[in-house]
């Protein structure tokens, strides 16, 4: 492992890139679920092209929710656009899905992994923490002033904790000035920043964004979602997945497991796998790599402190109550106000 010293490069994007729409729907429409029924289960996947929102999955619920209504509200929220046609194409969870998950085992076999290294970036490698906090940034003077779209990438190289080279690209008006909108962004967003080579909208004409660019879809930027492709991931999105999901419910566990391990002093990097069986309750594996070898010691502390069965992990992790929209951008595992981002004394 032992990223922090390596060179690598990670990106993020902001909340009018067509993939994170789709992310940011189906975990609103989640968060709406859970507020009506907080045993709902829902596996709900959007695609979006041109002026058209398909909506996919499977739900149980108690209620009804009116989902063309909301998700033409979700885009206006996300894109300030009203002009979204719904195609609903949402189903009924099966029984042989919902069965095992009754009863507290798994609904699907899997992997998941989680991830964390020592340092004051909120225990994550340095550079997908900077690309995700611009990404913030980018948003929120984007909402307060106006001046530019709501679509946007950000990438940067890293190399021994320096920013190598910085790439920003942002939607922008047809007749915007983009000398003066650099400078504004250098400004306002890059204030704090040192890079040896800042890149802003290199290329002129990043006028169409969203669903008229190109066509999004859930689970397509799982890099950012988890750690910028540094680390391993077990493939399985996690917007729109509630917290019996365990692609999303066990990789949020296996970050707070290695986020406290490394907390703890335990080690200065962590990596935490874990594997489920479908309609089995205990996991068919758990594995830590504490600075990047087995530890039998640090083995014995997790089994000890940390309970990966399903129920378990939606109690310890108050996961019913949480709100998903909120994690659909900039990361999963940014923001320390997350349940799952909590350090515990071990």
């Amino acid at each position: 492992m032992k990223f922090l010293n390596n060179l690598y490069t990670v990106e993020s994007v902001l909340k009018g890139h067509p993939d994170k729409i789709c992310d940011q729907i189906s975990d609103g429409l989640l968060d709406l679920y859970l507020s009506m029924d907080k045993n709902a289960r829902t596996a709900i996947e959007c695609l979006g092209t041109n002026k058209t929102l398909i909506v996919a999955g499977e739900v149980r619920c108690a209620q009804n929710i009116p989902i063309e209504y909301y998700c033409k509200e979700l885009y206006k929220q996300i894109t300030n656009q009203n002009q979204i046609k719904v195609l609903n194409l949402l189903s009924h969870q099966s029984t042989q899905l919902s069965n095992p998950i009754d009863v507290g085992a798994a609904g699907d076999q899997g992997i998941m992994y989680g991830y964390a290294c020592e340092n004051q970036y909120n225990y994550l490698p340095y550079g997908y923490w900077l690309v995700n906090m611009l990404a913030k940034r980018l948003d929120e003077y984007r909402v307060s002033s106006n001046l530019f779209l709501p679509d946007g990438k950000i990438q940067a190289t890293i190399s021994k904790n320096r920013v190598k080279q910085l790439i920003i690209n942002v939607q922008h008006f047809e007749n915007d000035d983009l000398e003066i909108l650099r400078q504004l962004i250098l400004k306002t967003i890059l204030y704090d920043v040192e890079a040896e080579s800042i890149i802003i909208n290199g290329d002129s004409g990043f006028i169409n964004g969203g669903f008229s660019n190109d066509t999004g879809l859930t689970g397509r930027k799982m890099a950012i979602d988890t750690y910028g492709g540094l680390v391993l991931h077990g493939g399985g999105a996690f917007s729109g997945k509630d917290p019996t999901k365990m692609d999303r419910s066990a990789a949020y566990m296996c970050r707070f497991v290695a986020k406290n391990i490394v907390a703890n002093g335990l080690a200065k990097e962590c990596m935490v796998s874990v594997a489920y069986k479908f309609g089995a309750e205990n996991p068919v594996m758990i594995y830590v790599l504490a600075d990047g070898t087995y530890s039998s010691k640090v083995m014995k502390i997790v089994e000890k402190n940390f309970d990966f069965r399903p129920q378990a992990i939606i109690e310890r992790l108050n996961l019913k109550s949480v709100k998903y929209l909120p994690t659909s951008t900039y990361g999963h595992f940014t923001n320390k106000g997350y349940p799952w981002e909590q350090i515990e004394e071990l």
